[in-house]
């Protein structure tokens, strides 16, 4: 029993380097546990492809998740101003699944305006695993479009006597009636001023403060306001929670492309006049050679390991325009797309070779019917998606 172990183990790499003797041995004698074993190698290689992968995306978090905070006046939190503060369900920026709301108030006659959120519970902006970006939408309006002359951001810290200050709000602003979004960094060393010692680790409410020189009929709206942190999905545990339905896809995808390749190869070789004989034999030899995808996806984890690492928003759009420019200019990711296309290729080789060595059909024309197979299964994945 360890002997015929032995040997399966055996001819099951040397598919990689000697695939002529190797299918020999298979016609001789199938073994549809082999291509088990070959499985499993299939599995561990994407596991580990997935993990490189998840190691290079840091993933979006928000705080409060659904833009809950520019939702309603009161919840948990409160909303305050110099005016009165009121729900906009007409004039609003994030809509869909994140809300069709925005937080208005506006004052008569007055050289400021302010808006203030406060009760948002402790939430934690240091550096170890605190939240790291602020960002939201903004408008503002004065009856004569005049231009705010100073702005400032306060993140309240257990008190509103205690906080830390960005005072350049201003440099961010669009013209007057027009919305503008921000992302500001937060933390320390972030350029924020502070007084009455406030934490970071302990931020407890937000506000908004526009000034100008002479005063005015004033409005300013708020909208998609939240906290930002990137989180590895390695470190969460996220990885770990989807790492079930990765290795049933895995499994899936596997059959899938065994089925496919050995009937698309039977099929073709039959429109060129040649019969591959016992198909039970042929699906084992196909079985073998997807050897070929553990190693190319090994080779795959090479160049996406040099690839740097992303901070993946949860905005699709945004999402692609940052493959624009962080990683489809780049070689490695060149290299990380196309390699399992080069490994397709190697499929449809060994694939001619299994029917050169079944049959003894001629090299061109086994070639040429790997070929025409190749093609169709490029189709079937470009335009169905398996």
């Amino acid at each position: 029993m360890e002997t015929a172990t032995k040997l399966v183990d055996r001819e099951i790499l040397e598919v990689l380097y000697s695939p002529v003797n190797a299918f020999k041995k298979i016609i001789e004698k199938p073994d549809f546990k082999a291509v088990i074993i070959v499985l499993v190698l299939v599995i561990s290689s994407m596991v580990i492809s997935q993990y490189a992968l998840s190691s290079k995306l840091f993933l979006e978090n928000r705080l409060p998740e659904n833009d809950d905070w520019t939702e309603s006046l009161t919840t948990q939190h409160g909303w305050f101003s110099n005016g009165v503060p009121s729900v906009d369900a007409v004039d609003y920026q994030m809509g869909n699944t994140d809300g069709n709301h925005s937080i208005s108030s506006s004052v008569p006659t007055e050289t400021s305006i302010w808006l203030k959120i406060i009760d948002v519970g402790s939430i934690n902006c240091s550096d170890e695993a605190g939240y790291t970006e602020l960002f939201f939408w903004i408008k503002w309006t004065h009856d004569t479009e005049l231009s705010p002359s100073s702005g400032t951001l306060k993140l309240f810290s257990g008190s509103e006597d205690s906080y830390f200050e960005y005072d350049n709000l201003v440099d961010f602003l669009a013209s007057s009636g027009e919305w503008t979004n921000t992302t500001l960094k937060v933390g320390p060393d972030q350029g924020w001023s502070s007084k009455n010692s406030p934490d970071w680790q302990n931020i407890t409410g937000i506000e908004f403060k526009l000034d100008w020189s002479s005063s005015a009929n004033l409005t300013m709206k708020l909208d998609g306001l939240f906290f930002i942190k990137y989180s590895s999905p390695i470190i969460t545990g996220e990885f770990s929670a989807i790492l079930p339905s990765i290795l049933l896809q895995v499994v899936l995808d596997f059959v899938m492309n065994w089925i496919l390749w050995a009937g698309i190869l039977i099929l073709v070789a039959k429109l060129f006049n040649e019969d591959l004989g016992r198909w039970n034999v042929f699906f084992v030899i196909i079985g073998y050679s997807f050897m070929a995808t553990v190693v190319f996806t090994l080779i795959s984890v090479v160049p996406l390991s040099a690839l740097p690492s992303l901070n993946v928003p949860l905005d699709a759009n945004a999402f692609n325009a940052l493959l624009d420019v962080s990683w489809r200019p780049l070689l490695a990711y060149q290299l990380w797309l196309y390699i399992p296309i080069i490994g397709q290729v190697w499929i449809a080789a060994l694939g001619a070779v299994a029917m050169r060595v079944m049959k003894e059909i001629t090299w061109s024309k086994a070639a040429t019917i790997a070929a025409v197979a190749f093609a169709i299964r490029f189709l079937l994945s470009l335009f169905l998606g398996f």
